[in-house]
């Protein structure tokens, strides 16, 4: 799901609370991925390859390729978050994450270019609820 319909449905602040415990939740996968790896590296015997070996040689690199891939995931879901964090405040009177979403990068795109344009193209043009002043995030 794009960031702006998340926060269209969530809100700001529950938004962003949901991209750090995601963005934490894969980094723990990566960390788990990493200590079966340290394990199997100690159980896999390379001189004498049997079926046992090979099929832990399979899991070890299955760790492998889901703490790569949770590792990724970690940093893009936490730079996400962190580029929108930075810009939620109102520039007039301050207050953090309290907006509306009046329009989005992702809006003016026409069907064809939305399915294959990168999240980072998600900027969102908002309106202060406190004070109506208009900003764009991320800048």
């Amino acid at each position: 799901m794009d960031p702006t319909a998340s926060i269209r449905k969530y809100g700001f602040r529950k938004w962003y609370e949901r991209q750090l415990i995601e963005s934490h939740a894969a980094l723990v996968t990566c960390l788990l991925c990493g200590i079966t790896l340290a394990a199997l590296i100690e159980q896999i015997s390379l001189i004498r390859l049997d079926m046992a070996s090979l099929s832990l040689l399979g899991v070890a690199l299955g760790a492998i390729a889901l703490g790569g891939l949770s590792w990724r995931h970690y940093i893009t879901v936490l730079e996400r978050a962190e580029r929108y964090g930075e810009r939620s405040t109102c520039p007039q009177c301050r207050v953090y994450g309290r907006f509306e979403i009046l329009t989005t990068g992702l809006d003016e795109m026409g069907p064809a270019a939305r399915a294959v344009a990168p999240l980072e193209a998600a900027w969102i043009r908002v309106r202060c609820r406190s004070c109506g002043t208009e900003w764009r995030l991320p800048d």
